[in-house]
């Protein structure tokens, strides 16, 4: 139970950090859920332009790149 306790005291310290961060301790509690959609909305397109654009450039990157290297051998 206290690691069960731990888990709990560590994830309440991070929200109220989140909370002060973002100043959402201050707001009505609707306009707290419309932030946190609002948050998730951007981490998700934030998160779908890195893996779609950023990691396939990379990959790219990285067959051209062996690909010219076997050339040059």
């Amino acid at each position: 139970m206290e690691f069960v306790k731990k888990i709990q005291q560590f994830i309440s310290y991070w929200y109220v950090r989140y909370l002060l961060a973002t100043e959402l301790y201050m707001v009505d509690t609707w306009e707290k859920v419309v932030m946190h959609i609002v948050f998730g909305i951007m981490f998700t397109l934030f998160w779908y332009f890195n893996y779609s654009i950023i990691m396939s450039g990379i990959a790219q990157l990285r067959s051209s790149t062996a690909h010219d290297v076997e050339q040059i051998l």
